[in-house]
């Protein structure tokens, strides 16, 4: 009869902790911004799969294949993707989308 007492004592000892530890969280304040300098999205080998970085005065995303090779680069002044050998294999400039094809041929 007493090993079912306290058995029940610490239940109810863990469901109060529990409950107090929910209600403690739930009062912290969360961030409204949070700041890095670089932001690495990574698989769960640690390879890292993008990231967000800062470079020069450009801000890119890197996008990178399951053998780490980056396959996709996106900045500010356009989008460069990469095939598997690592050349460039296609590239959106930002400055001749902007322009029109009678602009180009003046």
């Amino acid at each position: 009869m007493k090993r079912k007492q306290v058995a029940v004592w610490l239940l109810v000892a863990g469901v109060l902790s529990l409950f107090s530890a929910l209600w403690a969280q739930s009062r912290t304040p969360s961030a409204v911004v949070t700041r890095a300098q670089r932001i690495e999205l990574v698989d769960k080998d640690g390879k890292i799969r993008a990231e967000l970085k800062r470079s020069g005065e450009d801000t890119l995303l890197a996008l990178y294949d399951g053998q780490g090779r980056l396959r996709t680069l996106i900045g500010t002044e356009g989008v460069v993707f990469y095939s598997a050998d690592g050349k460039v294999s296609a590239r959106l400039d930002a400055q001749r989308l902007a322009s029109s094809p009678q602009d180009e041929a003046r």
